[in-house]
């Protein structure tokens, strides 16, 4: 190579390396990223008008996205939502269809603030997210949830025997006291984009199951069989995945669950369930070697919920939960925990379950019986029976806004009594790490610790690297600890 052309080279290598130090210079302005078309999704033309949200316009680049009438809240707000296929970036404009003064762009974690002109809300998204509109601070309010998705590969063939499939449109199998379409081994239920299935789903000791798909599982009604009344039901279930499905229960029961179930993963799925109460996102019950990852929960009672559900009286004899893995997870809640373990905790024992990289978007405590509940908080460990409960972390968690932070707990009732507990029995709740919590929450952030007795205490507990409103928690002495005599050896690491 020539020394001039050598130098040509050279010269153009030291340019380019310093236009793109220039840009990451703060103020200086970077190259947009190119904007892509989304893929929508088009709601059923025979969908009946009461599943439509019009509260909200939205569009994504040039593509008008559809919106869903997800229920009313506690409050008798309407929730809405809506959903596309992001394969690149893409302005978004949301308009309110009514008055509104200021707004905000959840989790913050994004780092998404937007803009306004007129009634109209920009933002750029360069890649998949789940992103909340409040408006007016009012979490109690109109709010709009919007899923941006990767686009979906690897769509089952619907003449594949073993694919239960449901194509664009509005499917209706939701007649009263209709039993749930039961699901078995190595079967796939697939939900397309733009499906609307109003009915229920079950698979009882199967394996290799799958439930998947763009589209939406809604159920707005009581069941009358002999089968449990939830949407989504997995019992006693092996290897198996559910992935992508948005599920919406616009009734006071619970949405998704399973039991007596394990190694099954939970991927980038969806609830919208706002009606009060009982509207438990997706419960994990007696069950052990579960993944959670990419969940968004807006419910009415408990976000999600680790339980230990049995006919034993004594937890010994009952299964055991264990190796569960919750992460990368959007969570709201209008009623009770944000993230729960407990209240029902007859279990052989509860070890290795790790919450991560969360956003509990909002918490609230009861609608009808506000700060009347106080073990009810963003992050919950509550104990009825004598079990132990041991080896759990909840590390890198924000909150948004919520009554009260975290809760560790043993107690004889819960919910007025409702639940009744039993402590006839050794129980213990031991070596628990709290890392990394940021809290901007406006509520109390209190943080209580509450044994049972000197035989029954919770010990070896870790809050390391607290942050409240951009103060670090640096003692048990801070304000925020509300600790009994029967709790000991607790740590704060600032």
């Amino acid at each position: 190579m020539t020394t001039a052309r050598f130098m040509k080279i050279k010269g153009f290598r030291i340019a380019a390396a310093a236009l793109m130090l220039l840009y990451m210079l703060p103020g200086c302005q970077q190259p947009a990223a190119k904007e892509v078309p989304v893929a929508t999704y088009s709601a059923p033309a025979d969908l009946p008008v009461n599943y439509r949200s019009t509260d909200f316009t939205v569009k994504a680049g040039d593509s008008g996205i559809d919106l869903y009438n997800g229920g009313n809240n506690s409050w008798n707000e309407p929730v809405s939502y809506g959903y596309f296929d992001l394969p690149g970036s893409s302005t978004i404009a949301v308009t309110p269809n009514f008055d509104y003064e200021t707004f905000e762009i959840v989790p913050r974690s994004l780092g998404i603030k937007g803009e306004r002109k007129g009634n109209a809300i920009t933002f750029k998204l360069d890649r998949p997210a789940n992103v909340s509109l409040v408006l007016d601070g009012n979490y109690h309010g109109k709010v709009l949830h919007l899923f941006a998705e990767e686009p979906e590969k690897d769509i089952p063939d619907p003449a594949d025997p073993n694919v239960i499939y449901f194509g664009p449109g509005y499917h209706d199998h939701g007649d009263y006291g209709e039993p749930p379409t039961m699901i078995g081994s190595n079967q796939t239920l697939y939900i397309s984009g733009g499906a609307v299935v109003r009915g229920r789903f079950r698979a009882d000791h199967a394996t290799g199951v799958t439930v998947r798909g763009r589209g939406i599982l809604l159920n707005d009604y009581r069941s009358n069989d002999e089968y449990d009344d939830i949407a989504l039901s997995l019992n006693g279930v092996t290897d198996s995945t559910v992935k992508d499905i948005i599920v919406n229960r616009d009734t006071n029961s619970w949405t998704s669950s399973m039991y007596g179930s394990s190694n099954v993963q939970v991927l980038n799925y969806k609830a919208v369930s706002p009606r009060y109460a009982s509207s438990d996102g997706f419960n994990i019950n007696s069950s052990h070697d579960i993944v959670f990852d990419g969940s968004f929960i807006h419910s009415a009672d408990d976000a999600v919920a680790i339980k230990g559900l049995s006919q034993e009286e004594d937890p010994a004899k009952a299964l055991p939960v264990y190796n569960i893995t919750y992460k990368n997870a959007q969570l709201w809640s209008d009623a009770n925990n944000g993230i729960g373990i407990g209240a029902e905790t007859v279990a052989a024992y509860f070890k290795n379950i790790t919450f991560s990289n969360i956003d509990i978007l909002y918490n609230f405590d009861d609608r009808d019986h506000p700060d009347e509940l106080p073990d009810r908080s963003a992050i919950n460990i509550f104990a009825l029976h004598g079990t132990e409960i041991s080896g759990i972390t909840f590390e890198d968690i924000r909150v948004e806004k919520a009554k009260r932070l975290i809760n560790v707990q043993m107690d004889t009732s819960f919910y007025f009594g409702a639940l009744q507990g039993n402590w006839a029995w050794p129980g213990s709740i031991s070596g628990i790490t709290y890392k990394n919590i940021v809290s901007y929450s406006d509520g109390t952030n209190e943080i209580k610790v509450q044994g049972w007795s000197k035989e029954r205490q919770i010990s070896d507990i870790l809050f390391e690297h607290i942050r409240i409103n951009g103060k670090k928690v640096k003692a048990l002495n801070d304000p925020h600890f509300t600790i009994n005599e029967y709790a000991h050896s607790l740590k704060v690491k600032p």
